[in-house]
């Protein structure tokens, strides 16, 4: 049990390190919080409010479900954008 668990968390260990290493786009879903003057909206993020970019090209209101992509993974969070919209689940 005790020879599992090291096993387990030297696995978890060498895959936390490759990963670091990997740049990918991270897209998460999110709510707008706030519609900004010049064309940004506000999003939280992990309890973080955050101004972002609108993607699209269309108006976004208040309260609207998006997805956000942050390019590169989570190293370039100035880069993030709204990428498009959540649809409704029926």
């Amino acid at each position: 049990m005790n020879l599992n668990r090291t096993l387990l968390t030297s696995i978890e260990k060498l895959l936390s390190e490759k990963l670091s290493t990997i740049y990918y786009d991270k897209t998460f879903p999110s709510i707008i919080y706030g519609v900004n003057n010049d064309g940004t909206y506000q999003i939280v993020r992990e309890g973080h409010l955050y101004t972002v970019p609108n993607g699209l090209g269309i108006p976004l209101q208040m309260a609207q479900g998006v997805w956000v992509t942050i390019p590169g993974g989570n190293k370039n969070l100035k880069d993030m954008y709204i990428s498009a919209i959540r649809g409704t689940q029926k």
